[in-house]
């Protein structure tokens, strides 16, 4: 009988969501600008990325940085979180809503609400960039499938030393052999929305 109750009760800790404070949620939430100092060169990691699979870098395309922001409409959502420099971040729980440059929005939960999903986007049909999140402690894991098929990996922490957002990104479009990894150090910004 103990040992029949002692299971139930891992089973149920086992698969119970991760969840965090309040108050350690909401810390992620403001205008977030990208620290270009303290973060990887989106455009270098591409190119190891390239390179790691065995590919040439092209000279004579864009020159300076952000070379390779602008591909298909399907692959928006890598440009938008490896390029932008300025993340609007909102949290109530369990949603979360992150705003990008040109308006380009994402909104996800964190609550393992369902959806259904098929090869060309929603059971709708409308091809539509998907993530689901879910709490690590402090840490917010994020699982994107973006339009194009590929996928993207995100672990957002905030310093509790210099109050910085961290992002670690690794994104696998659907074109590339080898996903690129980049990590993006975000300051608080005084800007309110």
């Amino acid at each position: 009988m103990r040992r029949t109750i002692f299971t139930i009760f891992i089973l149920l800790v086992s698969f119970t969501p991760f969840s965090v404070a309040d108050e350690e949620a909401t810390g992620f939430t403001g205008v977030w600008v990208i620290n270009d100092e303290l973060s990887d060169d989106t455009d270098k990691q591409v190119e190891k990325a390239i390179k790691a699979a065995g590919g040439k870098i092209k000279r004579g395309g864009k020159k300076g940085k952000g070379r390779y922001k602008g591909g298909p409409s399907d692959q928006a959502l890598y440009d938008h979180i490896s390029y932008d420099e300025v993340l609007q971040f909102q949290y109530h729980d369990p949603e979360f809503r992150l705003v990008y440059a040109e308006d380009f929005e994402r909104m996800f939960y964190s609550d393992n609400r369902s959806r259904t999903v098929t090869a060309s986007g929603t059971s709708r049909g409308d091809r539509t960039d998907y993530s689901f999140a879910a709490w690590d402690g402090a840490k917010l894991l994020v699982e994107s499938r973006p339009r194009d098929g590929g996928w993207i990996s995100e672990v957002y922490s905030l310093n509790p030393e210099t109050g910085q957002l961290r992002v670690e990104l690794k994104l696998k479009p659907l074109s590339f052999r080898v996903p690129i990894n980049i990590v993006r150090i975000y300051d608080r910004s005084s800007k309110t929305n």
